[in-house]
């Protein structure tokens, strides 16, 4: 039998670093939620590409010129109060001309879609538009084959998709020292961890966990993204967040800035009597690795999906 010790969760509600009790009154998830209380989509470029195969060369390929028009931007997070996850595809997406036509459907181009849903943090969308400067806008691109038979659009009435957002209401907090331990640590309900080995030393940082947890309890992904497939029941807890901490709390990596990257890192997850065995090696670089001193997990519990669909208008389309 495995020798066990168990930590002290913290929770927090909405998000805003309150320590509070064990009781809470959940949102209505099935309420009206409006997207665009939460969510400003706009595009920041329009662009056109052709291309041509050269038969002989590529016999397989299609000889004819071929086009298309592609859309991107991103999408700003107005209200961030209990989302975690952003979904990283546009899903049903529909664009009309300037004459209302119908100019491309990916329902239709791609009748099976995938069925597969991946989400990725919503803090680690963080991407650099300048010298210094970093935005947490949702970025996204939508590629649109040109028939080579009609003419091309003077500009688009109307472009709209849709994505998911991943919400909890209550997350809670476990830290525990960056340092080797002999007993399995209960962390939450369905998860038990082991820290085999974790060194910290200027410039570097390294670990060797194993978990075993019940997947139809919690989700344990410490990478910072999930997939369920479209008929997947979420689990009742997931680890939102798992962060590296100094002596004042702080995390070493800082996002904001250039590095903190990992330099190697390996998981593989096996089964065994329904539950689930996770090996995680991780080495990773930043500027103050050396003065790691805690692990912080942060669960999601009871998380639930909000469907957001963004629509903008009056696109212009570059001629040339």
């Amino acid at each position: 039998m495995r020798k066990r010790m168990s930590c002290q969760l913290l929770i927090v509600l909405g998000c805003v670093g309150a320590v509070i009790s064990t009781s809470w009154a959940q949102e209505d998830v099935n309420a009206p939620w409006d997207a665009a209380q939460h969510f400003e989509p706009y595009w920041d470029q329009v662009y056109f590409s052709a291309s041509l195969c050269n038969p002989v060369e590529r016999p397989g390929r299609d000889p004819n010129t071929q086009r298309s028009l592609s859309v991107s931007g991103g999408v700003r997070q107005l209200d961030k109060t209990g989302l975690f996850g952003i979904e990283i595809d546009q899903r049903d997406v529909v664009v009309l001309d300037q004459d209302g036509n119908e100019i491309y459907n990916s329902a239709e181009r791609y009748p099976t879609p995938s069925f597969l849903r991946t989400f990725q943090a919503a803090d680690e969308v963080r991407h650099p538009v300048g010298a210094g400067q970093w935005s947490d806008d949702i970025r996204y691109s939508v590629r649109m084959p040109m028939d080579p038979e009609q003419g091309c659009p003077i500009s688009l009435a109307r472009m709209e998709w849709s994505m998911a957002a991943l919400y909890a209401d209550m997350f809670g907090v476990v830290e525990i020292p960056f340092e080797p331990n002999e007993n399995w640590i209960e962390l939450v309900d369905g998860l038990e961890i082991l820290v085999e080995t974790a060194s910290a030393e200027e410039g570097k940082y390294s670990y060797l966990i194993q978990a075993i947890y019940d997947p139809s309890v919690i989700d344990y992904s410490t990478g910072g993204s999930w997939g369920w497939w479209v008929d997947d029941v979420l689990p009742a807890a997931l680890v939102a967040k798992m962060e590296m901490l100094n002596a004042e709390g702080k995390p070493v990596r800082d996002p904001n800035t250039p590095g903190g990257f990992a330099i190697n890192a390996s998981s593989i997850t096996r089964s065994s009597d329904g539950l689930k065995i996770n090996t995680t090696r991780f080495t990773g670089s930043c500027e103050s690795c050396g003065d790691v001193a805690t692990i912080r997990y942060t669960f999601a519990f009871e998380p639930y999906l909000r469907e957001a669909r963004f629509v903008l208008g009056d696109i212009p389309v570059p001629i040339f």
